[in-house]
């Protein structure tokens, strides 16, 4: 999803936009990072323990992996949740798209937009 495809979203008037596009970049980051821990490499640390019981160090791959994916989303969402951003980013959701639609009301006017005013005629006009 593209700048675009988010102003779209905010003019028709969906929520939390933002929120689930971070909570989709904070998977796909999670995942890349576990999935570079792979069995092999465990094998390759460890020899004898792959040779000797196979079985036993796929299961404590298998639980370091789980580990991993569990502790940093807890963290992922602890941070979150400290930071209350899930309602910051549907607020900023609004914001963006209200200001969306005033421009869209002004191109139809014949209103200037203070942010393609000089300075000089913003301080006139106060």
């Amino acid at each position: 999803m593209d700048s675009t495809d988010i102003a779209q979203a905010e003019i028709q008037g969906t929520e939390g936009v933002r929120y689930h596009k971070l909570l989709s970049v904070l998977d796909r980051s999670l995942a890349s990072v576990v999935d570079s821990f792979k069995l092999e490499e465990l094998q390759a640390i460890f020899p004898d323990l792959a040779q000797q019981i196979p079985e036993k160090l796929a299961d404590s791959y298998e639980q370091i992996s789980s580990y991993l994916r569990n502790s940093a989303n807890a963290d992922f969402q602890a941070i979150l949740m400290q930071y209350d951003m899930e309602s910051k980013l549907v607020d900023l959701d609004r914001l963006v798209g209200e200001a969306i639609e005033r421009k869209t009301a002004a191109a139809g006017e014949d209103k200037q937009l203070v942010s393609s005013m000089s300075p000089e005629n913003i301080n006139r006009g106060r």
